[in-house]
């Protein structure tokens, strides 16, 4: 299925429930160029969005760090 932005914002909640309920997915076009696709979550999260990927960063140097002494007066 394919609709506008407008259409979208019209029947937002609805078209959530359907996309739900059917597992279709929905195109949304804006200037009558498609922009999104809405589709249906296959399979749950189990963990939070936010802060999944804590503690898998490991900094081996000081990104900031150019290797250069400099000074700030001059």
């Amino acid at each position: 299925m394919e609709i506008t932005v407008t259409q979208f914002k019209a029947k937002c909640l609805g078209l959530i429930e359907k996309v739900q309920r059917e597992k279709c997915s929905v195109v949304i076009s804006r200037h009558g160029r498609p922009a999104v696709q809405l589709l249906a979550v296959e399979k749950e999260i189990d963990s939070p969005f936010f802060g999944r990927a804590a503690g898998t960063v490991v900094l081996h140097e000081d990104v900031l760090d150019t290797g250069e002494s400099w000074n700030a007066d001059a």
